[in-house]
């Protein structure tokens, strides 16, 4: 009964609704979620080179530190690695924290098989909550003490760098003051303007504009609800970023005491390779070679092409400093050979240094992939839209068949369109991609074959007077109506119903068929209408309509009867 109290038993039957209900809107594909876990640590492990290499020129500082060139630097420099280990320390211990949260660390047992040796591995599938993190950083809407410290860090630590810099290149000015004769002074003369990166990677607004046009909080935009892994991520591209700045101050004071006659070692190992990338278990060929970066060389003309078609100074490159610097947009995904040559003056003759290098160019990812894996569906006939991606491999690099239909490609999308006799069965959808020389097959995915869903049947008199499917109706406008149908508003695809024909019975005198969408095309219909009376019912029923795309005609679509009372 209504209003009826209820007891324990039925309230704890309510509260397991809502949490399956709440488990479906958040069922995260398992596979999302490892990919997210090797992206994770594959920006761990780039990190850990930016470490190393910073590292050695931290070293290199402090072993030269009674040469007058790496003098400065090396007295200031250790205020930079004091705040970068700090923050990132700060980082890694909310991570730990993370981590430590699940009794098994999130790590998984793993059993060779074929060896039976047992191993331990990340069960990154698992960190699909965010309960952790929501509880450290907020509380009742607020901000706890913990995530307005995360802020606080976050926010001042492009500050605190700056200050840092600031404290060095007033060292180097006390140092070595520029005079008439040396206006740039004896030894290096430190130019930080490059630094908006710091600016860019760690860009702070107190309100972020999310994806409905609201402003939320910071600390909400990024962390709020979110799975484990994604924030996870996020943390560990914090940590990135904050290496990667470290490691672009010290290249740019090292490159600029290098710049200079007293500078050392100006010899650095570079990486040849023939691949931009590998795969596991792949041969690596890459070879390490010695080479030398000259700031002061400038060459003296460029000839240079992409993919055969001669780039334009000034528009596509310029020449700076250093060599050459590239400012091109690619609107589309691929492999892009550039080749050349840039000539230089050696005693008074022309010489030149060829140019071949690969560019590879990946669409920008801009959105989280969250699929419901029981809603993989496909509507028979029509040309369904997919977004196909394997990370890694250009757009133009894929290409996609089926079973029980086939795929066309669209643009950077692709059509499905299932057959129109496999309703109740699946469209198997394969995968395959080219890079590196190689192909790889991804796994078969299967979508079921659906029907589209019954469109919604009315009687429509026009803009002004709308439509009617249910309720009163009066008796005079109905012979000036046409029969429609369309699809429920939350269906995906924006489809055009021809109506072709009807049955109408009117009070209660004979059902007539209609064989068209015009009720007055019906001469005995107009003669019922005229002698109906209030309150008698039009029922109108079995409507046979029909759905034209650009590859066939469904022509047996479900349209719903409907009744209407006369007033």
């Amino acid at each position: 009964m209504a209003g009826a109290k209820q007891d324990t038993r039925q309230k704890m039957i309510n509260m397991m609704y809502l949490v399956f209900i709440a488990m479906l809107a958040l069922n995260i594909s398992k596979e999302v979620l490892a990919t997210l876990g090797l992206i994770n640590d594959d920006i761990i492990q780039a990190t850990q080179d930016l470490i190393s290499d910073s590292n050695e020129k931290y070293t290199m500082f402090s072993n030269n530190a009674n040469n007058e060139y790496y003098k400065v630097a090396a007295e200031t420099t250790p205020k930079i690695k004091e705040l970068t280990d700090d923050y990132y320390t700060y980082i890694e211990s909310i991570k730990e924290g993370l981590i430590s949260s699940d009794v098994n660390g999130y790590r998984m047992a793993r059993v060779d098989k074929s060896t039976g040796i047992v191993d331990t591995i990340p069960d990154y599938q698992t960190m699909d909550k965010s309960q952790y993190l929501d509880e450290l950083f907020f509380i009742g809407g607020q901000y706890t003490e913990s995530g307005q410290e995360f802020v606080n860090k976050f926010s001042s630590f492009p500050a605190e760098i700056q200050n840092a810099l600031d404290a060095l290149v007033a060292a180097d000015m006390e140092k070595d003051p520029p005079s008439e004769e040396m206006p740039e002074g004896e030894y290096a003369d430190f130019d930080f303007s490059f630094i908006s990166d710091l600016n860019q990677r760690f860009a702070y607004n107190e309100n972020v504009l999310n994806r409905d046009g609201k402003y939320q909080p910071y600390l909400n935009y990024h962390f709020e609800g979110f799975p484990l892994i994604a924030s996870l991520s996020k943390l560990t591209k914090i940590q990135s970023d904050i290496r990667f700045v470290e490691n672009k101050i010290l290249e740019n004071i090292l490159s600029t005491i290098n710049a200079h006659e007293g500078g050392l070692n100006v010899y650095q190992t570079l990486l040849e390779s023939s691949k931009s990338s590998y795969y596991t278990n792949e041969l690596v060929d890459a070879s390490v070679v010695m080479g030398k970066k000259d700031s002061n060389f400038k060459p003296s003309r460029v000839e240079l092409s992409l993919n055969n078609r001669p780039l334009v100074l000034n528009r596509d490159f310029t020449i700076a400093a250093g060599g050459v610097q590239l400012s091109k947009k690619f609107s589309s995904p691929g492999s892009y050979k550039l080749t050349g040559k840039l000539f230089f003056e050696r005693n008074n003759e022309e010489q030149s240094v060829d140019v071949a290098q690969v560019i590879s160019v990946i669409d920008k990812p801009n959105d989280a992939v969250i699929s419901a894996d029981q809603m993989k569906v496909v509507y028979r006939g029509l040309p369904n839209d997919l977004s196909i991606s394997i990370p890694g491999i250009p757009n133009n690099k894929l290409s996609a068949r089926a079973t029980n239909g086939k795929i066309q490609r669209k643009g950077n999308k692709f059509l499905a369109i299932p057959d129109g006799d496999k309703v109740g069965e699946s469209m198997r959808i394969f995968v395959s991609g080219e890079i590196n020389g190689s192909t790889i097959n991804a796994p078969g995915q299967d979508f079921r074959i659906k029907p589209l869903p019954a469109a919604l049947g009315s009687v429509d008199l026009g803009s002004k007077l709308g439509k009617f499917n249910s309720g009163e109706i009066i008796r005079e406008y109905v012979p000036a109506g046409t029969i429609a149908a369309k699809f429920p508003d939350d269906f995906d695809y924006n489809l055009n119903v021809t109506v072709k024909s009807f049955n109408i019975k009117v009070g209660s005198r004979a059902a007539i068929p209609v064989r068209s969408n015009r009720i007055k095309d019906s001469r005995v219909i107009r003669s019922y209408l005229q002698n109906a009376s209030k309150g008698d019912i039009i029922f109108i029923y079995n409507i046979e309509a029909e759905v034209r795309t650009e590859n066939q005609v469904i022509d047996d679509i479900k349209v719903t009867d409907f009744a209407l009372t006369i007033k």
